[in-house]
């Protein structure tokens, strides 16, 4: 029961936004939510963990944020704000991110575990720090650390 707490949360969110007439909120959370369910899909039949709901709130938060950009470089002010509160929706669902010192710390462990084999490190890493830390920056950090050794 607990694999699907996020979504349920979600979902009794789009219950609450749908009474406070929240028709923004609403669109979004239905959308997050049938990207959750398209990923179930692919998924064997109670496969489905947390943090694979996490993974696909990430990819969109991703994807929101590189249409933001390209929004503002195109002059778009309409569309910016819009996805501006899209994204703010969606990073209430996230858990925090660590901070480039912290994930130094979990990478610096891991080299001591494993050595300085870039895959294993990375493997490692990931697989301490899931959904907390960006694969760019968890990847810029280990090869600084592999590379300083």
């Amino acid at each position: 029961m607990q694999d699907k707490m996020l979504k349920d949360k979600i979902k009794q969110d789009i219950f609450i936004a749908m009474k406070d007439r929240n028709t923004s909120k609403v669109g979004v959370l239905r959308f997050l939510v049938s990207l959750i369910d398209k990923k179930a899909l692919q998924l064997p039949p109670g496969e489905m963990k947390e943090a694979d709901e996490l993974g696909v709130m990430q990819k969109e938060l991703k994807n929101k944020e590189e249409s933001l950009a390209i929004f503002e470089k195109a002059g778009r002010e309409d569309l910016v704000m819009d996805l501006k509160e899209e994204i703010e929706i969606l990073k209430s669902y996230l858990p925090l991110m660590l901070s480039e010192e912290e994930i130094g710390f979990v990478v610096d462990e891991a080299i001591k575990e494993v050595g300085t084999n870039f895959g294993l490190v990375m493997r490692e890493v990931i697989g301490k720090v899931a959904g907390k830390a960006d694969g760019g920056v968890i990847s810029k950090i280990v090869k600084e650390k592999i590379d300083n050794q």
